[in-house]
This record gives C-alpha cells, structure tokens and sequence, in this order.
C-alpha cells in the first residue's frame, strides 16, 4: 500500500512542480534617477522594490517584514547618443527592516543588508534625443550577480546573464525634487530560477511513512 501511495506522490510531483516553477519571476522596481553630465560621469538610480504579484521574485522576499531596495551606482555613460551607452556599474539589491527609504535621503536606501550584489551595463534610448519634447525613453541592459548575503540561493550558472528593463520618464508628476528621471522596470533571470533547496527521496519516504 505505502508503495502504492509513494509511487501516486511521485506521479503527482511529476504534474505539479513543473507548473510551480513555471511562474514568471523578475524584481519590480520603481525610483529615481540622477543622470550624468556627460561621456565619462555616471548615473545612480535609488528604487523601491515591489512585491511583483501575480509574478513571483526570484528570492522569497518578506514583503510583510522588510522593505526592499534596488540602488545602482557608478554606471558610467562611455557613449552619449541614440542609444546611450552605460557600462561599469554596480547594482545592489538591499534588505532593511529599519529605516523606511525616502528620496529626500539618499542613504535610507543603502542602510539595509546587501542580499545581492551585481555588475550592470546597459543601452538607454531617450527619445528626447530625437524628438526634443518627448520625456520618455527606455532601456535594457544585463546584470551578473556577483556577491551578496544570498547569492548561493541561486545556481552558479543562474547568476549570470539576467536582463535589466526599464521605462525612463522625465516628466513624470512622480519625479521627486532633486532628481532627472523616474526609472520603472524589472530585473528578471533568463530562466526560471528553481530553489536550491531539493526535496530527497528520503524526505519523501518520511514524509509518506
């Protein structure tokens, strides 16, 4: 009977973990964008970071007990044109159960805990550029998760390659003083991202027993 009902489990997993793993996963991000003055300065954004509902994280993020920030910085602009092209810089995902961040002050989006640390690079069309009085603009780059408390929650070969997306807004009435740009995107892996936490066969066994 118990092989009955581990092979019924075995049957069940099969169906249903390949639908759970299946959900789209990106973090969702809003904030504010200071741009460089020219070829050679560089470009720090400071973003909130939303629970992405329906979609799913690619960490499980406590939304409940933490706030969650996305802070880039020292992105150099290396070619100034149609595309804008960035290179260089540094993206922190950080986590913070104190301080609730605010634009005004800068530092309350970098005082958490740096879960993950990555390089970005990325090409930025501002269609202000060629057509002076549009405001709006968007963006895509690559990011590379090189450190942070959990990055060996994913895969060596899932912390590579993921692609950064973002609509740029100038004129946005959501543009808080001080800043050029309200940035909107997502940051998402090129694959779905499968927890490194495996179910043994022996859990499994236990678990029926």
């Amino acid at each position: 009977m118990k092989a009955r009902i581990l092979f019924l489990a075995i049957v069940m997993l099969t169906f249903l973990l390949p639908g759970a793993v299946m959900a789209q996963q990106f973090f969702d991000y809003f904030g504010m964008t200071l741009l460089p003055n020219g070829v050679g300065d560089s470009l720090t954004m400071y973003a909130e970071v939303r629970d992405p509902a329906p979609a799913v994280a690619p960490l499980p993020l406590d939304y409940d007990n933490y706030q969650y920030t996305l802070v880039i910085t020292d992105l150099e602009l290396v070619a100034d044109g149609f595309p804008e092209i960035y290179a260089n810089g540094t993206i922190t995902l950080y986590e913070d159960n104190g301080t609730t961040a605010d634009y005004a002050s800068p530092a309350t989006f970098t005082d958490g805990t740096a879960i993950l640390v990555g390089a970005v690079s990325m090409e930025v069309y501002h269609l202000s550029n060629v057509i002076p009085t549009n405001t709006t603009g968007n963006g895509t780059g690559t990011v590379d998760w090189i450190g942070g408390t959990n990055l060996n929650d994913f895969a060596p070969e899932d912390q590579l390659g993921w692609t950064f997306l973002v609509a740029t807004n100038s004129g946005s009435g959501l543009l808080e003083p001080g800043y050029d740009e309200v940035w909107d995107g997502k940051v998402e892996p090129q694959d779905i991202i499968v927890s490194t936490d495996r179910v043994t066969w022996d859990k499994l066994k236990a678990y029926l027993k």
